[in-house]
């Protein structure tokens, strides 16, 4: 009891320290880190719940918790390159729901963060699982069909398997040739201390393997009551604490016959020679070069991810406005345009749509086009029919594709001609350019995510400049 009450305060401790860390996460924007914090309260609860009985804490008990696991998904999540989301959900109509570790590179990266022994691990993949519980290998294409499904900026995200402690060279190889990149130290097939079942006279080393298999069964009982115990623990209606399929969940919960093997294999603390082998296996699974940065963005992309740049009527209209060409420092009568123009003085709009275009080519939809050349001849300014027609003579125009015609329904801030807009850039694998953010949202809710790159909206004031009034230099 007293070695399980030490461990136990050992853990709350380092959890403690852990969930201040989470602000860091917080400070980036990642999103689920709220999700994160619960996790490791839940595991914290428990634990002081434990304590709380006395003589009923047991070592197996402390030696159950997910700490190590939250811990190590911690370390990865703050030195992976562009994290966008820790614990994160995907689902399609193909499989039920997996859980993403880490999501880095804005989306085009997933990580799965494994603690689990290499030698149990290793147990798993030859046997082909064990009751129910699947082997990385069944887990690794489930990740793989599910990236397909959910592609980012017309890219299939690249599954990464991070193992902590370790892998065998014989799951690590089936990993690879499935197409997932494994991260880890690697660890000989011999080197494991697991017989060879193949072998016709290892009889003797069979049964022994069954009898350990059988005490392992004892322990899976044991975290079944754990996990379920947590489950009651925990208010968030999302938490995958609870085994909700042996898909994903299972292989993240830790088999130790010890304390000393535990604290041997899953350190909650992370050492400073861990982290620098994270920032080097995460360097080593970065898929490509630094994003071009820029505040307009709405997420950070690698430059050469865009090749295709679709316009939506907004990115036309701002790219020729008079406020984005100079005539910025004027005070409409018109509030609207006087905030813009001072969001202009502060975040030019067209130096950002330059470093959108640069290298790329320019889409436009016949039906943007004449809407826009429509808006144009009626309000524009001289000058911005002049820029229109220089801007309009580098543009590709290409039918409208009314992709989504099945699947976004018009009303409130979808209309037809948002909808073709966006299904052209669908059709012809390009980023759209756009202030429409009521469409993204609206196309959002019904299954639908658009790649876009935002931009501040700006409306043509050239022939509102007569009735302005000129603001003095400051």
């Amino acid at each position: 009891m007293k070695m399980a009450t030490e461990l136990a305060l050992k853990k709350i401790s380092e959890a403690e320290v852990l969930l201040s860390r989470i602000d860091d996460l917080d400070k980036m924007g990642v999103k689920g880190s709220t999700k994160l914090r619960k996790r490791i309260k839940s595991e914290i609860n428990f634990l002081n719940k434990g304590l709380k009985k006395g003589s009923e804490l047991k070592e197996e008990h402390v030696l159950c918790s997910n700490l190590g696991q939250l811990g190590a998904l911690y370390e990865v999540a703050s030195q992976a390159p562009q994290v966008v989301g820790v614990l994160r959900n995907f689902s399609s109509d193909l499989l039920e729901k997996i859980v993403v570790d880490v999501v880095a590179e804005s989306g085009k990266q997933w990580i799965k963060v494994i603690l689990r022994c290499p030698k149990a691990l290793h147990l798993l993949y030859i046997m082909g699982g064990r009751k129910g519980v699947k082997p990385l290998d069944e887990v690794a294409e489930e990740f793989l069909i599910m990236a397909d499904q959910h592609p980012v900026f017309y890219s299939v995200p690249k599954v990464v398997f991070w193992f902590f402690s370790g892998v065998s060279e014989g799951l690590a190889c089936s990993l690879e040739e499935l197409g997932v990149l494994v991260k880890g130290k690697r660890i000989p097939d011999g080197d494991l201390g697991i017989p060879d079942f193949t072998v016709e006279d290892s009889e003797s080393e069979f049964s022994d393997s069954i009898i350990e298999s059988e005490d392992e069964n004892l322990a899976d009982e044991n975290i079944y009551k754990r996990v379920k115990e947590i489950d009651k623990i925990s208010s968030d209606e999302d938490c995958d604490v609870t085994l909700q399929n042996a898909t994903s969940k299972s292989e993240t919960l830790l088999h130790f016959n010890n304390v000393e093997s535990f604290n041997q294999c899953v350190p909650l603390a992370i050492s400073n020679n861990n982290e620098s082998q994270i920032q080097k296996e995460m360097a080593g699974a970065t898929t490509q070069g630094p994003s071009s940065g820029n505040d307009l963005h709405c997420v950070a992309i690698g430059r050469e991810t865009i090749k295709k740049i679709n316009l939506d009527v907004t990115a036309l209209i701002a790219y020729v406005s008079s406020t984005t060409n100079g005539g910025a420092h004027f005070i409409f009568a018109d509030k609207a345009l006087t905030e813009q123009a001072e969001w202009e003085r502060k975040n030019a709009v067209k130096i950002a749509l330059d470093k959108y275009f640069q290298g790329c080519e320019l889409l436009v939809c016949q039906e943007a086009l004449d809407h826009f050349l429509e808006i144009i001849n009626t309000i524009g300014g001289p000058q911005e029919k002049k820029r229109t027609q220089e801007f309009v003579s580098r543009l590709t125009v290409v039918p409208g594709e009314d992709v989504f015609k099945d699947k976004i329904k018009i009303g409130g801030k979808v209309r037809k001609l948002s909808r073709i807009i966006f299904g052209t850039s669908q059709a012809y694998k390009a980023i759209t350019v756009t202030s429409n953010r009521g469409f993204v949202r609206s196309a959002e809710q019904q299954g639908i995510k658009p790649v876009v790159l935002y931009h501040e909206a700006r409306a043509l004031t050239e022939m509102k400049e007569g009735t302005a009034t000129i603001l003095e230099d400051e």
